[in-house]
């Protein structure tokens, strides 16, 4: 029985299935070779994104935490995450922007927090996270923008650029109280319009504490503008709005749907792909930039662990890339393989956690 796993989750020992074929036609790994250490490194330093592994027909386990986590990630995560926090309330409440702070995390973005999209991804949806939203989606904003300007193959400067718009793109919210961000009963008029402000406070606040790179800044403006002109603050359109607003627009859009919060339970990707997908349909998002992110996250999901609507849980073992709202194929825990393209009874929860894997 053959399983499709991404790159990032093999290991050493396991069998390829099917030839692994590079661009220029040559095989790099032929059917039945064994996977060693030195093998799935040089898969890594390729465009590969899966491998075909000979399974045998046995029921599938459930991984513990230690299986799914990569305990160096999560620190570094963890490390990262208290230094944007500590960076956006130096923004927000001394004026002050500190720049040696921000080149650290910018590195360890780069490094460490997403070295390849089927790491990063992976691991995003894996770890439980504590404390405020803002913070984690900030980071978590920052670390896809990162991977968003390597598939777009930017230079350094450029991609240092739009991690730092990710990264800083609703700091403005810090000029809103918690109590009003969190609500859990519908906004007023006047709240509604309090909170919209949050990317004029955002410019003001970045401009205050001295960042003048204009991808900064539009990333912070401009990421609630749609390329249709029905977006805010100023109604702009396609041809009015940076690069960076109109990627850090759905980069927000895919982060605030697949993260759990304070009023809302988290979607899976798939959903969020489907609101990304109608949106760029009709013209508020950019299909130059989405369609890019979206068969790459979804290249990214070969492997993750997930939960259906009838509870049965299972790993994502293919997805059709025909076309970009392809639902996947899920190999559950009972050792049967369900289509979700087949079974519309039957929809993707969400990608489960570490901890939810082990209750």
């Amino acid at each position: 029985m053959l399983q499709a796993y991404a790159v990032e989750n093999l290991r050493p020992g396991m069998i390829v299935g099917r030839d692994v074929i590079e661009f220029d036609g040559g095989v790099l790994l032929s059917k039945g070779q064994k996977l060693t250490s030195e093998s799935i490194c040089s898969l890594l330093a390729r465009p590969i994104f899966s491998v075909y592994i000979e399974e045998t027909a046995e029921v599938v386990e459930i991984p513990g935490k230690e299986h799914l986590l990569d305990s160096d990630y999560v620190s570094c995560y963890e490390r990262a995450h208290e230094q944007v926090k500590r960076l956006m309330l130096g923004i927000s409440q001394d004026g002050r922007l500190d720049r040696g702070l921000l080149d650290v995390i910018v590195a360890d973005i780069n490094h460490d927090l997403a070295p390849d999209g089927a790491k990063a991804i992976s691991q995003i949806h894996n770890m439980e996270k504590a404390g405020a939203y803002l913070f984690h989606h900030s980071l978590q904003v920052g670390i896809l923008a990162a991977l968003m300007g390597r598939w777009l193959e930017w230079g350094q400067e450029k991609r240092e650029e739009l991690i730092t718009a990710g990264l800083l793109h609703d700091v403005g919210k810090l000029g809103i109280g918690s109590e009003l961000l969190d609500k859990v009963e519908p906004l007023t008029a006047e709240e509604f319009a309090h909170i919209r402000r949050h990317t004029e406070y955002g410019v003001a606040m970045l401009m205050n504490a001295g960042e003048k790179r204009e991808g900064v800044l539009s990333g912070a403006g401009q990421h609630h503008e749609r390329c249709d002109g029905t977006g805010y603050p100023l109604a702009l359109t396609k041809a009015d709005i940076s690069d960076f607003g109109r990627i850090v627009a759905f980069l927000d859009i895919y982060d605030a749907m697949a993260s759990d919060r304070a009023f809302v339970h988290r979607f899976s990707p798939f959903e969020a792909f489907a609101a990304m997908v109608d949106d760029t349909m009709v013209g508020k998002l950019d299909p130059e930039f989405s369609v890019l992110f979206m068969r790459q996250t979804c290249r990214a999901l070969l492997g993750a662990w997930v939960e259906l609507s009838n509870g049965e849980r299972g790993r994502i073992v293919y997805i059709p890339e025909s076309r970009i709202k392809a639902l996947p194929m899920i190999h559950t825990v009972h050792n049967e393989f369900i289509d979700l393209e087949a079974r519309t009874d039957l929809k993707l929860k969400a990608i489960l956690t570490a901890a939810e894997l082990e209750t």
